[in-house]
């Protein structure tokens, strides 16, 4: 990511032991977590996705409609705080540092 966006040379970089002897002496470790269980299917999730497919057949009949797709996930928390102030990816942010452009 560094060298596609940053234009970092490789020999510029630190190597991958090296990152990951400075991320053991901050503390960081990598720990097996539970995978997520599935929402039980409720009652109208066969009406809601007939609905669903009966829209979709209705809009792409029409050649005026455009077709957006969505994918929706839970909500988590984020900041400092969230995940007892660790990220998932093993790395520790600080203020002002964000996912990407």
């Amino acid at each position: 990511m560094l060298q596609t966006r940053k234009q970092y040379v490789a020999a510029d970089l630190p190597s991958e032991r090296t990152m990951r002897d400075i991320l053991n002496r901050m503390g960081y470790r990598l720990k097996r977590i539970q995978k997520g269980k599935p929402l039980k299917k409720t009652k109208n999730t066969d009406a809601i996705f007939a609905n669903v497919e009966a829209v979709r057949e209705e809009a792409q009949n029409d050649p005026s409609t455009l077709e957006i797709s969505m994918d929706t996930k839970a909500k988590v928390n984020e900041g400092d705080y969230a995940r007892g102030g660790k990220n998932p990816d093993g790395v520790g942010r600080r203020a002002g540092q964000g996912m990407g452009p």
